[in-house]
């Protein structure tokens, strides 16, 4: 994937949702894990935004009547699974109709062929910074790591990612790197997103 071709995936957002959508990124990430300070609660209902954005769901370890309803309740457009959910359990979801993006761990003892057995059931692979609270770490990994990875399944690069990274992201290049997920770096408390540093790094991105 070249790197003009690149998507924006916003997650963990809580609040202002209707001024984050009018930035029109690719993706809007909503948080389903009571954990996060991003959760935005189980009755949680997704407001009315364009349909040139995909709306996505993050579970970690949710069990699938939860997920299924709650995909329902919101007409998801993409399920992402951020913890160590098993490749039966992708399958599970995948034969009910759900489209799924699923987040790998990353450190320098990652292996990638821990994503092949996934490979039948997702859309996209999502790669993050390894940490105990399954995101939200506002740290990287070395992505000179994704040079490993040789699947076809395209993927994000997350983890860590600011304002400040636009010329690393520009002069990094792998053909699988479908998109940029950006979190907490662009936040001025967890769940409100800076929607003027947001607007600034979108264009950048899509001018590259």
């Amino acid at each position: 994937m070249k790197n003009q071709s690149l998507k924006i995936k916003i997650c963990g957002i809580k609040f202002s949702i209707q001024n984050i959508s009018d930035l029109l990124p690719d993706f809007m990430g909503f948080i389903f894990y009571s954990p996060s300070p991003r959760f935005v609660g189980f009755d949680f209902i997704a407001p009315t935004i364009t349909k040139k954005i995909f709306k996505t769901g993050v579970f970690v370890n949710e069990s699938e009547k939860n997920i299924l309803k709650i995909n329902n309740k919101n007409k998801l457009d993409f399920i992402q699974l951020h913890g160590t959910e098993s490749p039966f359990f992708c399958e599970k979801l995948f034969k009910k109709g759900l489209k799924l993006i699923k987040s790998f761990s990353i450190d320098d003892f990652f292996s990638f062929h821990k994503v092949v057995d996934y490979i039948p059931y997702c859309t996209y692979f999502l790669f993050d910074n390894k940490t105990i609270t399954y995101g939200g770490s506002g740290k990287k990994f070395r992505w000179e790591k994704l040079y490993e990875y040789n699947f076809k399944i395209p993927f994000f690069l997350s983890g860590g990612i600011g304002i400040k990274d636009f010329n690393k992201i520009k002069n990094f290049s792998h053909t699988k790197m479908y998109g940029i997920d950006v979190n907490s770096q662009f936040e001025i408390s967890p769940g409100e997103k800076n929607s003027v540093l947001l607007n600034t790094f979108i264009k950048r991105i899509r001018k590259l």
